[in-house]
């Protein structure tokens, strides 16, 4: 079985501030970062409905590959710790830690109606087909499920461009996200993305030691990056690093802290939102 030094998955809801996360431990030079290699952790599994997988699919087979594509990507990069983020991770983490069974889980919370706020935007948003044709030309994509996503491209993309109120779902699945989006409409499958999402990584990692794991609320990481990190860095076994906390410091915008508060927030999202906004201690 390919080795690989206690890998770093960061977890976290979509828009939920685990891109910028990822961005700053990058500046590590110990650190390989790769951004949501999805394929990979959906392989021998392409034509799922949600992105649900359970400790049970984590065969001998499944397990090797993941962890030789990981151990490889590592290595090329001439680093000693691999790290990714991967927002459907929300949905299987006992999965991810039976393929991983000694990484560190950093999982980032941050509020509700800023996070349903955003993906509603990534939802409205035209696609963008070069961010696509990457996808398709970086190796990521198992080959024998190539054909099997070719098509499932094919299809966000042009039912993005003409059908936007049936065919786009964008994000993690949750299992019956299309009927969510198809019934409530698209604030209600952003909102419901994100509870579902809390809820399901809350829920996984309780199979994760608690030596293992780390949630950290990303209103936090904005308001006082330092010490934030510091603890950070130390939870992952990581020296410190001025470069990390200097990329911080120029790139965090303090503003990105509750931002709903600046507008008013339509009624309907409330909701679907609580009480996981009450059970993560937001008011």
């Amino acid at each position: 079985m390919p080795q690989l030094d206690h890998p770093i998955v960061i977890l976290g809801a979509a828009r939920s501030g685990t891109t910028l996360t990822g961005e700053i431990l990058e500046r590590h030079p110990d650190v390989a970062y790769w951004i949501e290699p999805k394929y990979v952790w959906r392989y021998a599994r392409p034509l799922a409905s949600d992105d649900i997988r359970t400790a049970g699919e984590a065969t001998p087979r499944v397990r090797h590959y993941i962890r030789r594509v990981f151990s490889e990507y590592t290595d090329r990069r001439g680093k000693s710790r691999f790290m990714e983020k991967t927002p459907s991770n929300c949905f299987r983490v006992p999965f991810v830690h039976a393929v991983l069974p000694n990484a560190r889980f950093l999982h980032i919370v941050r509020d509700g109606r800023d996070v349903a706020r955003s993906a509603v935007k990534k939802w409205t948003t035209p696609p963008d087909p070069t961010a696509i044709r990457r996808r398709f030309t970086s190796f990521e994509v198992p080959l024998r499920d190539l054909p099997f996503y070719a098509v499932d491209a094919l299809r966000d993309v042009v039912g993005r461009q003409f059908f936007p109120e049936k065919a786009f779902i964008w994000g993690p699945q949750f299992p019956g996200i299309r009927k969510v989006r198809a019934e409530e409409g698209v604030e209600a499958a952003c909102a419901t993305q994100w509870r579902e999402s809390v809820r399901s990584a809350l829920e996984g990692l309780v199979v994760v030691p608690p030596n293992q794991q780390l949630t950290i609320q990303f209103e936090d990481l904005v308001r006082d990056p330092t010490p934030t990190l510091r603890r950070i860095l130390s939870f992952l076994s990581l020296s410190p690093s001025d470069t990390v906390l200097d990329y911080a410091s120029e790139h965090i915008e303090r503003t990105a802290a509750s931002r709903w508060k600046n507008v008013d927030l339509d009624s309907r999202f409330d909701r679907y939102l609580q009480p996981m906004l009450s059970e993560l201690g937001y008011s």
